[in-house]
C-alpha cells in the first residue's frame, strides 16, 4: 500500500493521500496493539505510572495509567484501572500492579455512549481491577508541586471544582449533577480545557509580550512580532503541561502550534489553509483523534467561525455601510475638524466605542446563532440530544469565560508560580493571590446560577431519535448548498435534500393520527447490557420493555447508560408497559432510573414493592391491571396493538430464578419467547403445563448457564435463533460451551449480545431480519471485538 501510494503520488495525488493516510492508521493501530495476544492470563503484572485521576465513588477509585514496558512503541499505551479500597493514589506515582485485566470491547447501541470508541481515542487498550500493588517510586514533577502548593489555596472556595479544572484540568471534583446541568446547557466545553482557554492563554500572552518589545524593543522588522508569538507559544505550552497534558489538550495545542507557525512563516495562507493545515498536522500526530467527539466539534466550530467571519466581511462593504452613511461620517468628520474641542473629540471617541461595540455585539451574535444550529445538530448525531438553552447561555458565558473567569485564573496561577521562584513575604504573596482567588470564585457565581437553573428550565435538552437527525443535518446542510448555489440545476438537487425531514414530519403526523395496529411492522430490540438483560418491543413510538439491565451504586445503571438512550435514539416516547422477570439486580436495577423519565405506564411483575400502593404516586395503572391479581405475571394473556403477548410465571418455584416472569409475543406468524433465568425445573412446569412455548427467537433462560437449556426444552420451544443475553468475556463464562453445542446440535443458530451488539429485528408479515449492532448497524473497525483474555468463575 505505501509502495502504491508512494508511486501515485504526483499522477494521483487524491488516491496516493488515502492509500498513505489507511497505511499511517494502520502503523500507529499495530503500534498500540502489536503487544496484544489472542489468550492473555487474566492476572497480569505490569509496571505503570498514574498519569490521571478519572472518577471517585464510594470505596472505588478509577484512574488512567500509562506503561513503562512498552519505550519502542510508536505511541505510549494506557490502561483504565478501577481499585477498591485504594491508598492514597497520585498522578505521577510509579506503581507494580497486578490487576485482573479485559479488553475494552464494551456494551454498544444505538444511541448510547460508546465506551470502547472513546477509549481508543484516549490510546487506552485494556481495563482491569488491582488486586495487589506495591508503590515503586514517586518523585513530585514540576506540574506537581505546583498543584501541592496551590490545592490548599483552592479548597475552602465556593466555586472550588470548576476552578480546579479551569487551572489543572482534573475534573474529578465536578458533581454528577454539576456534570449533568453542564450537558443540559452546552457549557461543558468551558470547564475542559479546550482550544478556547489555550487560544486565551495565547492571546493574552501575545499581547502583553507584544506590548512589552514595542516599548522596550522596538524595531521597524518582524523581530518583535516573531518573538512574541513564540513567547505567547510557550505559555500555551506551559498551560497545557499543567494541566494535565491529557490527549484532547495535545490536540488543541498541536493546532494552535500549526495555525501559529503558518502564522509566522506563511504570510499568504489564507485562513481556511491554516485550518486545513492544522486538521492535516492533528491527524498525522494522532489519527485516532477522529474518534473524540471533541475532534468533530473544535473544527466545526472553527470551520462555522472562519466562514461567518468571512461571510461578514464581505457583507459589510455592501450592507452595513451605505453610501448615506458614510457620507453623514465624512459631515461628521468635516464638523469635528472646524471644531476640534475636547468635547468634540470626546464625543467622537465615545461614537466610535459604541460603533465598534456595537458590530462587535452583531457579529459575536452572528457567530453564536450558526454555532448553535451547527454544532447542535452535529451534538445531536453524537450524544442523541441538543440543549435549546446553549445559545443564549453561551452568548453570555464565552465572552465572559474569555474575558473574566480565564484570565483570572491565569494571572493567579502566574503570580503564584512566580512567588515560588522568587523570595517574596509570605503574607503579600498570599494576600495578592488569595485575593486573585476571591475574584474568580465570585466571578463564577453567575455561571453558577445558571447551573443550577437549567433544571428547571423547560425543555433544558431535548432529545432526537437518529433518524430525525439525520434528516435535519440533511436539511440544514441543503439549504446552506442552496443559498450558495448559482445553477438551477444545483438548486433542486441541494432542495431534494429537504425530502427526508419530510418524510419524518409525515411520519409523526401519522404516528399520531393512524391507530398503530394498522401497522404490520413492529421491531425488537435485544439491547446490550453486560451481564443482564433489556428487551425492547417497539411499534412507532410506543414500547415495551423486559427488564432494564443492572445498576451498581448511585452513579451507575444501565438504564441510564443504555437503556433510556436507546429508547429516544429509536423515537420511543411512549413506553407502555415495563415487565420485570425476577428481582435479581441484572434484570430489574434499573427501575427506579425509568420511573423518573416515564411517568405513565404500567408495570407487571411478582415482586412485593411494585405491588405496593405507594409506588402508584410515581405510575398510573392501565385501568385493565388496577387489582393486584392483574399487575401481576400470572398466566393471563393482553393485546398490544396487533402483537398478543401471554404471561406465565411459576410462582410455587423457590428460587427467584425459577419464577422469572415468562412473556410469549405472537404477531399471528412470528412468534418470540423470552424467559428470563428460569431453570430446568420451571422448564419442565411449562412443558407439562403446554404452555405457549414454540418460538421462531428464544431469548435463552439464565444467560446460557449449565442450569438452564434442557434438550427437552429446547426441542418444546424448537427456535430457529437463539439469543444469549451475556456480557463479552465475563467473568461467568457465560454462555457455556456445551450449553450452546446443544442448541447447534438441534440446528438452532446462536447469538450473543456481547459479541454481537445490540440485537435489532425487523417482523415484517412472513418473514424477520436481524441486525446485529456490530456487524451491520455501524460495522466500523473501532466496533469490532477486542480480546485480551478470559478468566471464568464456577457457577
Amino acid at each position: 500500500m505505501f509502495v502504491i501510494g508512494v508511486f501515485t503520488l504526483k499522477r494521483w495525488p487524491f488516491i496516493s493521500g488515502c492509500l498513505l493516510g489507511v497505511f499511517w492508521v494502520s502503523i500507529c493501530f499495530y503500534s498500540l496493539f502489536s503487544h496484544q495476544e489472542a489468550e492473555h492470563p487474566v492476572r497480569k503484572q505490569f509496571k505503570a505510572q498514574i498519569v490521571s485521576l478519572v472518577s471517585k465513588n464510594s470505596d472505588w477509585i478509577s484512574f488512567n495509567v500509562v506503561l513503562l514496558s512498552a519505550q519502542h512503541s510508536l505511541y505510549k499505551r494506557y490502561y483504565r484501572l478501577n481499585w477498591q479500597q485504594a491508598p492514597e493514589v497520585k498522578v505521577g506515582q510509579v506503581w507494580a500492579f497486578d490487576a485482573r485485566m479485559k479488553p475494552i470491547t464494551s456494551p454498544i447501541n444505538q444511541g448510547g455512549f460508546n465506551q470502547q470508541k472513546y477509549l481508543l481515542s484516549q490510546h487506552i487498550v485494556a481495563k482491569g481491577s488491582v488486586k495487589q500493588s506495591q508503590l515503586i517510586d514517586y518523585k513530585l514533577s514540576l506540574r506537581q508541586r505546583v498543584i501541592s502548593d496551590f490545592k490548599p489555596k483552592l479548597q475552602h472556595l465556593s466555586h472550588y471544582p470548576i476552578i480546579h479544572a479551569l487551572l489543572f484540568g482534573d475534573k474529578t471534583d465536578i458533581s454528577t449533577e454539576q456534570w449533568q446541568a453542564l450537558r443540559s446547557t452546552g457549557t461543558g466545553h468551558l470547564v475542559g480545557i479546550s482550544g478556547l482557554h489555550l487560544s486565551v492563554v495565547f492571546g493574552l500572552s501575545w499581547s502583553l509580550f507584544r506590548l512589552l518589545l514595542l516599548n522596550f524593543m522596538a524595531t521597524s522588522s518582524r523581530r518583535n512580532l516573531i518573538l512574541a508569538v513564540l513567547m505567547a507559544a510557550m505559555v500555551a505550552a506551559g498551560y497545557g503541561y499543567l494541566a494535565g497534558m491529557a490527549i484532547s489538550t495535545q490536540r488543541a495545542l498541536m493546532m494552535l502550534l500549526m495555525i501559529v507557525l503558518l502564522t509566522v512563516f506563511r504570510q499568504h495562507a489564507s485562513t481556511w489553509q491554516r485550518l486545513i493545515w492544522a486538521l492535516f498536522a492533528v491527524l498525522v500526530f494522532d489519527p485516532f483523534a477522529s474518534l473524540s467527539a471533541g475532534f468533530w466539534l473544535s473544527f466545526s466550530a472553527l470551520a462555522i467561525i472562519l466562514f461567518t467571519i468571512d461571510y461578514l466581511g464581505v457583507k459589510s462593504t455592501t450592507e452595513l455601510n451605505p453610501p448615506q452613511l458614510n457620507t453623514a461620517v465624512e459631515l461628521t468628520d468635516v464638523q469635528i475638524q472646524q471644531d476640534d474641542s475636547l468635547r468634540a473629540r470626546g464625543l467622537r471617541r465615545l461614537s466610535q466605542l459604541k460603533s465598534n461595540l456595537m458590530g462587535f455585539l452583531i457579529n459575536f451574535w452572528a457567530i453564536q446563532w450558526r454555532l448553535f444550529i451547527g454544532l447542535g445538530l452535529i451534538q445531536a448525531l453524537l450524544f442523541g440530544s441538543i440543549s435549546i438553552h446553549s445559545i443564549w447561555i453561551n452568548f453570555l458565558m464565552v465572552p465572559w469565560f474569555s474575558v473574566i473567569v480565564i484570565p483570572l485564573c491565569m494571572l493567579a496561577l502566574l503570580l503564584n508560580s512566580v512567588f515560588m521562584l522568587l523570595p517574596a513575604p509570605e503574607f503579600i504573596s498570599d494576600a495578592i493571590v488569595s485575593t486573585l482567588l476571591w475574584l474568580t470564585d465570585h466571578s463564577l457565581a453567575p455561571f453558577y446560577y445558571l447551573l443550577s437553573l437549567s433544571g428547571q428550565l423547560p425543555l433544558a435538552q431535548f432529545h432526537l431519535s437518529d433518524a430525525l437527525t439525520v434528516s435535519l443535518l440533511l436539511l440544514a446542510l441543503g439549504l446552506f448548498l442552496f443559498k450558495w448555489a448559482s445553477d438551477i440545476h444545483w438548486r433542486v438537487c441541494f432542495g431534494l435534500m429537504a425530502l427526508p425531514f419530510m418524510f419524518q414530519v409525515y411520519g409523526f403526523i401519522k404516528d399520531n393520527t393512524q391507530p398503530l395496529s394498522t401497522k404490520l411492522l413492529w421491531q425488537m430490540h435485544v439491547l446490550d447490557v453486560g451481564q443482564g438483560m433489556a428487551v425492547l418491543l417497539q411499534q412507532g413510538h410506543k414500547g415495551i420493555l423486559y427488564d432494564t439491565g443492572a445498576a451498581y451504586g448511585d452513579n451507575f445503571s444501565y438504564a441510564q447508560r443504555v437503556v433510556i438512550p436507546t429508547l429516544m435514539a429509536k423515537g420511543v416516547t411512549e413506553l407502555d408497559y415495563l415487565i420485570i422477570s425476577h428481582d435479581d439486580n441484572d434484570h430489574a436495577g434499573g427501575v427506579n432510573e425509568l420511573l423518573k423519565h416515564f411517568n405513565k405506564l404500567t408495570i407487571i411483575s411478582n415482586i412485593d414493592k411494585y405491588q405496593q400502593t405507594d409506588i402508584t404516586n410515581t405510575v398510573q395503572f392501565d385501568a385493565q391491571l388496577a387489582d393486584k391479581t392483574q399487575k401481576q405475571c400470572d398466566d393471563r394473556r393482553f393485546n398490544w396493538f396487533n402483537l398478543a403477548i401471554t404471561l406465565t410465571s411459576n410462582m410455587a418455584a423457590k428460587s427467584d430464578n425459577n419464577q422469572s416472569c415468562v412473556v410469549h409475543i405472537d404477531d399471528g406468524n412470528n412468534r418470540v419467547l423470552l424467559a428470563g433465568d428460569i431453570e430446568k425445573q420451571t422448564e419442565q412446569r411449562l412443558i407439562q403445563s403446554g404452555s405457549l412455548l414454540d418460538a421462531d427467537i428464544l431469548l435463552v433462560p439464565h444467560h446460557g448457564s449449565r442450569t438452564s437449556s434442557s434438550a427437552e426444552f429446547i426441542a418444546a420451544v424448537n427456535p430457529s435463533e437463539a439469543i444469549f443475553t451475556a456480557g463479552f468475556a465475563n467473568q461467568y463464562g457465560f454462555p457455556k460451551h456445551d450449553v450452546v453445542e446443544r442448541y447447534k446440535t438441534h440446528g438452532v443458530t446462536t447469538l450473543v449480545s456481547g459479541e454481537t451488539g445490540q440485537l435489532s429485528i425487523d417482523f415484517k408479515r412472513q418473514s424477520y431480519k436481524i441486525r446485529p449492532y456490530r456487524t451491520v448497524i455501524e460495522p466500523f473497525w473501532y466496533n469490532n471485538l477486542f480480546r485480551f483474555g478470559v478468566q471464568v468463575k464456577p457457577e
